[in-house]
């Protein structure tokens, strides 16, 4: 079955359309351009490194979900059906992309099933049941009786993880407990006989699984059929293309100088303490509180805390920006901690000249 779109229910005269495709396979009615294979590829490599590097740094479900949504509105955002379409097209072209190794498909196939899982959640229930619909899982909602029969102990788990209270009119579904493997690991989920009861809001994990597992199987086929034919059909069109993507540069342009505000003396603890990466801030603060550092630390912050300008020959690399303080700030800066030690009672006096 070709799914291009999520299809539409309908009730009474609403109908309802998700705007989250399975990507079961690529739409064949769609031309694209060579320039758009190329740039809606990279607007979705931005969206999926920049998952990456949520996950990377620890965030939450919650941040997680607003990140993805900021990263989409910011990248993929169009009228509804050139958003479809990109969306289509941007994913076949990244499979093509990253199917080509093992490091490769792993990665990208982790990404796009985050994607999908915080896409999924910020559908509407409507949008989110006709997307069941379209598994066609053959899992059926647990029966009134049967509900009965558990409702003590989904009431003890759902108590245990803070969700809400499951309802009579609440749906749950009874599905082999493999198939929902991060729901039981975090113990969300009652088991019973082999079976996990899962809830409406939890159905995401159960999807998550099935769409993983499609996506997997069909990067190993995308990858036969790029070895077999498409590599060499075009080496000279698509290919340099393909091979390219996956190591292209995504960050800000360096090659440009860039203007940046002037950072005063009265500003410096601050920006120390919310930008300094953690090296540079354990030697400020050191500095801080002993006015004293050894001479590798003083190199490293003394350079760190500078402003480098087109005259400073040692540093080529456009990108050594620096903190960007002034000259004359910096050596107020430097003057001013360490006349504190010397001036200090406590100070020797002796071996001025040594690095101790």
């Amino acid at each position: 079955m070709e799914i291009i779109g999520s299809q539409r229910t309908s009730k009474a005269d609403d109908v309802v359309v998700s705007t989250l495709p399975l990507y079961r396979s690529a739409p064949p009615e769609l031309e694209v351009r060579l320039e758009d294979f190329e740039l809606f590829a990279i607007h979705r490599l931005r969206v999926l490194k920049g998952i990456s590097d949520g996950l990377s740094r620890g965030k939450k479900p919650d941040e997680m979900e607003k990140l993805v949504k900021d990263l989409w509105k910011a990248n993929m955002t169009h009228s509804q059906a050139l958003e479809l379409n990109k969306d289509l097209i941007s994913h076949f072209v990244l499979r093509l992309v990253y199917c080509r190794t093992e490091d490769l498909r792993k990665w990208f196939l982790s990404m796009e099933t985050a994607l999908f899982r915080h896409r999924f959640r910020l559908q509407t229930l409507q949008a989110q049941r006709a997307l069941l619909a379209e598994f066609d899982l053959p899992y059926k909602a647990v029966s009134q009786a049967e509900f009965e029969s558990v409702k003590e102990k989904l009431v003890q788990v759902a108590r245990s993880i803070g969700q809400s209270l499951p309802s009579a009119d609440g749906i749950y579904f009874k599905v082999p407990f493999e198939e929902v493997p991060e729901l039981v690991a975090g113990r969300k989920v009652f088991l019973q006989n082999g079976n996990a009861y899962v809830a409406m809001n939890q159905v995401v994990s159960l999807l998550v699984t099935q769409f993983r597992s499609h996506l997997s199987k069909a990067l190993v086929l995308t990858n036969r059929k790029w070895t077999s034919t498409i590599r060499e059909q075009e080496k000279e069109r698509l290919t340099p293309i393909v091979e390219a993507l996956s190591t292209s540069y995504l960050g800000p342009d360096y090659s440009q100088p860039r203007e940046s505000a002037d950072i005063s003396l009265k500003d410096l603890d601050q920006v120390a303490n919310s930008s300094f990466p953690l090296c540079m801030r354990h030697l400020f603060e050191k500095l801080r509180e002993d006015h004293h550092l050894k001479h590798g630390g003083r190199m490293q912050l003394g350079l760190f805390l500078k402003r480098y300008t087109k005259m400073d020959k040692e540093i080529e690399c456009s990108e050594w920006n620096g903190v960007g303080l002034k000259l004359d700030d910096a050596l107020a800066f430097w003057k001013a901690e360490f006349s504190r030690k010397v001036f200090s009672p406590a100070y020797s006096g002796l071996g001025i000249g040594e690095d101790n």
